[in-house]
C-alpha cells in the first residue's frame, strides 16, 4: 500500500469521525463549519466519499435498523490450531474478537467501520 492510500485512508478516518461529530452537534453544517474554520465544500466533498464507499444516503432515517457492508483488507494468515482469543470490543450491536497477532491498520479499520454503523 502506498503512503498516499494511507494518507487518504487516515484523512477518510479523521473525516468520519468529523462528520458523526457535526451530525450529533444538532448544528446546521454552515455553523459547524465555520466555527472549526472548514468550509462547507469541503464537508460535504468528505461526506459525499463516505457516503460513497459506505452505499449510504445523507437523509437516511437513524432509526432504521440497516446492513452496511465495508471492504476490508485481507488479514494475514496465522498458523492457529486453537483460537486464543483475548478481547471483544462491542460497539453499538456489532461484536468485535480480537486475537493476538491481529493487524493494527485491520483492527483500526474495523473499529471505525463500526463506529459508522
Amino acid at each position: 500500500m502506498t503512503s498516499n492510500v494511507l494518507k487518504h485512508q487516515a484523512k477518510l478516518q479523521e473525516w468520519a469521525v468529523a462528520i458523526q461529530e457535526c451530525r450529533s452537534s444538532g448544528l446546521p453544517v454552515k455553523q459547524w463549519c465555520r466555527n472549526r474554520g472548514i468550509t462547507t465544500a469541503t464537508y460535504y466533498r468528505w461526506e459525499r466519499e463516505l457516503l460513497a464507499l459506505t452505499g449510504g444516503t445523507r437523509n437516511k432515517p437513524q432509526l432504521t435498523a440497516t446492513t452496511t457492508f465495508a471492504e476490508l483488507p485481507a488479514p494475514r494468515q496465522a498458523c492457529r490450531t486453537v483460537p486464543e482469543q483475548s478481547a471483544t470490543v462491542h460497539i453499538n450491536d456489532i461484536a468485535i474478537d480480537i486475537y493476538p497477532g491481529i493487524d493494527v491498520e485491520l483492527l483500526k479499520t474495523l473499529l471505525d467501520a463500526a463506529r459508522l454503523c
